[in-house]
Formats: structure tokens, C-alpha cells, sequence
């Protein structure tokens, strides 16, 4: 059993991952439908494995709490001022747990995965009615509109990435590289015990759901989820086995530089897209143009950047601050 001691399968993953949320914010198309939450577990996933390799090289402590709380307070910044769908409020909070948990013990992010797990579909059938009154004809969030209550209900379940239960998805990735770590051969199981769930989970998501987003529900949990662990196994098998292609490097690329690519797309296309259509509701061909655009740009410029320097922009800026 040969040990995956580097990963760069990870970095593939994560561009992928980037590559998705792109195309989910431009164009509208079945595909997207297709892709609907799977790029954002993607990310989650990722992220939590991230966060544990961290904790392993003996990452100091208040190195790890600066980092969440500067990504916290750009965060809301940029859902202030920018997006109002916002991820790294939500993703700045499960990292600070996710820390904590995985700094009690290994039993502790087991057990906190299965209260997770358990909570989740409790918590909506007790507070559903507020999921209708948070939410707005225009399709916001009463959190987008000021702090209170409405804002620790998004935070907590019934905003677009809530701690129940998507906190789930980085305490996995956390346990996957925890141990052992991702071995050739335990990758090449998780990728068929992975694929066959979520081939499951979607003939369940279609014949009989209900499998939804808001509240996310844990059909809809397990569906993402299950693709998304398939598409990083799959990965580090591939990887660990045989080594992966060298087509493969450009997307490395952009997941070295997945945080910079995120804002960098919102700012400089989904924004100004957003202000000729306020609802959003541009032609498909219009993003596909400019879905294609972007990466076109965004793969010499990213392979150029990395000639020069170890991180990308924004990553840069935020290990610095």
C-alpha cells in the first residue's frame, strides 16, 4: 500500500471545484442544474483536509485563529459591498471548529460528524416557518438586509451555506487525511463506495426527494457530498497509482490560486453582468461567452503568476495579513 505523500491531486480537485462555481454563476443550463451544489462541496471538502494537513505541521494556534478571522472579516465585507450569497463568513466559522475539534481528538470530530449529521433534519421541522419569512420575494436573505436574529438563523440553518448541517462536508475531509491519511488503495475504496452512493443518492433525489438546497436537506447533503468525495478519491487514486497527466497542471494552477479565482470572477463578471441584468437572468449564450472568456484569460495569466511567485494574489495577501 503505497502512502500519497504529496497531493496534488488536491490542488486538480480544487480547480475543478473553481471551474464549476465559475460556470454556475454565468450560465444558466441544465448542466448547471446538473452541477448545482457539487462545486461548493467540492470546496468544502477540500477545505477541511486543507485545514487538517495545517494542524498536522504543527500550525500555530493563533496563526490559525488570525487566518479565520481575517477571512471572516473580508467575508462580510464582501457580502456587504459585493455578493450577498456569501461562503467565507460560513467557511471562516467551520474553520475555527473544525480546529478546535480536530485539536480535542479524532473521537471528537467523529462524534461531532454524527450530531451533524443527526440535528440537521431536526432543527428545520422545528423552526421551517422561519425559512419562509427569512427569505424574500427578491430571493434575499433578511440577513442580507442587517445583523439580528435573521443572521444567526442564516449562519446557523437556514442560509445558503449553514453550519447544519455543511459543517458535515469539511469534519469529512478533516477525518480523511487524519491517521492513515489518503493511501493509494484506501482512495480506490473510498472512490467506489463513493460512486455508488451518489449514484444512489441521485435516483433518490429523482424519483423521490424531497432534496433540497434551502433548507439543505440530507438527500441533498449526501448527493453533493458523495460526488464530491468520488471526484477527490478518484483523484488521489489516479494520482497515487499512475501519477496524474500533465493536462492536468492548468487546472493545479487555478486550484493553487482558488480563493484569488472566486473573488476575481464575482468582481470583475458576475458584478457588472448582474448590474445590466438585476435578475440575473442574462442569455445562456452571454455566459457561456464570458464563462469561456475568463478561463482563457485566467490559465496563461495564473501559469504566468506562478513562474514568479509560490501562492496565489489574494492567498498571498491573506497568509501575509
Amino acid at each position: 500500500m503505497s502512502q500519497v505523500t504529496r497531493l496534488p491531486a488536491l490542488d486538480v480537485a480544487r480547480g475543478i471545484a473553481v471551474l464549476g462555481m465559475i460556470y454556475l454563476h454565468l450560465v444558466g443550463s441544465k448542466l448547471a442544474n446538473i452541477l448545482e451544489g457539487r462545486a461548493a462541496a467540492l470546496f468544502f471538502l477540500l477545505a477541511g483536509m486543507a485545514w487538517a494537513l495545517q494542524a498536522q505541521r504543527t500550525f500555530p494556534s493563533m496563526k490559525f485563529a488570525r487566518r479565520a478571522l481575517t477571512l471572516a472579516i473580508f467575508g462580510a465585507l464582501f457580502h456587504r459591498f459585493v455578493w450577498p450569497t456569501e461562503v467565507l463568513v460560513p467557511l471562516a466559522l467551520m474553520m475555527v471548529l473544525c480546529f478546535l475539534l480536530w485539536r480535542t481528538g479524532q473521537r471528537a470530530v467523529w462524534s461531532a460528524l454524527v450530531l451533524v449529521l443527526v440535528v440537521t433534519p431536526l432543527v428545520p421541522r422545528r423552526y421551517a416557518h422561519f425559512v419562509t419569512t427569512d427569505w424574500l420575494d427578491d430571493g434575499s436573505h433578511l440577513a442580507d438586509h442587517g445583523l439580528g436574529g435573521a443572521t444567526f438563523r442564516a449562519l446557523v440553518f437556514d442560509g445558503n451555506y449553514p453550519i447544519l448541517p455543511w459543517l458535515a462536508l469539511p469534519l469529512l475531509g478533516v477525518i480523511a487525511v487524519t491517521g492513515t491519511g489518503p493511501t493509494t488503495k484506501r482512495a480506490r475504496r473510498c472512490f467506489w463506495g463513493a460512486l455508488v452512493v451518489a449514484i444512489a443518492a441521485q435516483l433518490y433525489a429523482e424519483r423521490l426527494g424531497p432534496c433540497t438546497w434551502i433548507p439543505t436537506t440530507l438527500p441533498f447533503l449526501l448527493r453533493i457530498g458523495s460526488s464530491a468525495a468520488a471526484v477527490i478519491a478518484g483523484l488521489l487514486w489516479w494520482d497515487g497509482a499512475r501519477g496524474l497527466p500533465r493536462i492536468t497542471q492548468p487546472l493545479a494552477r487555478l486550484g493553487r490560486a482558488s480563493l484569488t479565482h472566486y473573488v476575481l470572477h464575482i468582481v470583475a463578471v458576475f458584478a457588472p453582468l448582474r448590474l445590466l441584468y438585476p435578475d440575473e437572468d442574462w442569455p445562456v449564450h452571454l455566459g457561456l461567452w464570458a464563462f469561456f472568456g475568463y478561463v482563457l484569460l485566467a490559465l496563461p495569466l495564473t501559469t504566468l503568476w506562478f513562474r514568479h511567485f509560490s501562492r496565489g494574489p489574494l492567498e498571498s495577501l491573506w497568509a501575509r495579513v
